[in-house]
């Protein structure tokens, strides 16, 4: 034993030897063990907490806490979850333009958060009516043409491009021409017949026979599922015939990274929407061509536009509502 260094006393936990003082009676744990016994303790304790919180009556609890179903909301969606955004998390109200009052929705509705949903989007409260709807009944807002006034009211035709998430961005290229009259409804995640069942709400506020454009079908099931399909879509011309006269379908864009044979079966799509448009006569807006070389207009998923994507897509659309109301 070295000189002055105390008595060596061997520690029952990691069996080595620390020099002590004062000699121990019974047995010696070093401070290193006793701290590590305390961690074991508390991950002990953490793991108690832990499977106390997971139990079905505590997870029940919190997740009836949490809910927040807007007013009027419907739980079902065609048996897709993914869409229950349509009528739970994805109304957003937002601004039409510069100096504008906001948009507002039923008093009766929950505003957690108006703008949650645009910070993936870049956009601001300021910029045109870009809707990702999550709680406003209708995607109209106080500058719809029913409250512009008696003099005001049957004489401008309101504009609405309505679609899936492939409309992102596209409402500075659509709406900027007539902040007042344009309108652009961003449903991400929506299926044709999501569209049907919203088409009094989204009309509801847009005057008489305005002009409709409809983007969707990117998430479209075709396999096995096409004279469901082309019946979604016979359904939802139904029922905006009903409405107005002016009707336009735009094609469904290319998805780069999608299969060889999901690629296809959006050209087949387009094929048949297009004869079927002409039938009806309703306008259709080809866009595959602009779209299908390269991945010039896309973002990294291959799905969704990049900000040059948006704005052509935007110009394509007011070009083509322009052409076919005059």
């Amino acid at each position: 034993m070295p000189g002055g260094c105390g008595e060596a006393t061997l520690c029952t936990s990691c069996r080595m030897y620390a020099f002590l003082d004062h000699p121990i009676e019974g047995e010696y744990c070093c401070a290193k063990c006793k701290h590590i016994v305390s961690l074991e303790a508390q991950v002990l304790n953490l793991g108690k907490q832990l499977s106390a919180l997971r139990s079905p009556s505590i997870l029940k609890e919190s997740q009836e806490r949490t809910r927040q179903v807007p007013a009027g909301a419907s739980t079902e969606a065609g048996g897709d979850k993914e869409v229950l955004a349509l009528a739970k998390s994805r109304w957003v109200t937002v601004r039409r333009g510069r100096g504008g009052s906001a948009r507002e929705a039923d008093p009766g509705l929950e505003h957690p958060n108006k703008y949650a949903t645009l910070s993936d989007i870049g956009e601001t409260s300021q910029t045109p009516a870009l809707l990702e709807l999550r709680d406003s009944p209708s995607c109209r807002g106080k500058n719809s043409s029913s409250e512009s006034g008696g003099a005001a009211k049957g004489k401008e035709r309101q504009i609405l491009v309505v679609g899936d998430s492939v409309l992102r961005r596209t409402e500075r290229a659509i709406c900027n021409q007539d902040l007042k009259r344009r309108t652009v409804c961003c449903l991400p995640g929506a299926r044709v017949r999501h569209i049907t069942d919203l088409v009094d709400r989204l009309l509801g506020g847009a005057g008489e026979d305005p002009a409709v454009m409809v983007h969707v079908g990117t998430n479209a099931k075709v396999r096995g599922r096409w004279s469901v399909l082309k019946n979604d879509f016979r359904d939802l011309g139904a029922k905006l015939r009903k409405r107005t006269s002016k009707v336009v379908f735009s094609g469904i864009l290319p998805v780069h990274r999608a299969t060889p044979e999901r690629k296809r079966e959006i050209r087949e799509v387009n094929k048949w929407l297009k004869s079927w448009c002409s039938k009806e006569g309703f306008g259709f807006l080809e866009d595959w061509a602009d779209f299908s070389v390269g991945n010039r207009y896309y973002r990294r998923d291959g799905l969704h536009l990049n900000e040059e994507g948006a704005d052509l897509l935007g110009r394509k659309m007011a070009k083509k509502l322009e052409g076919f109301l005059n």
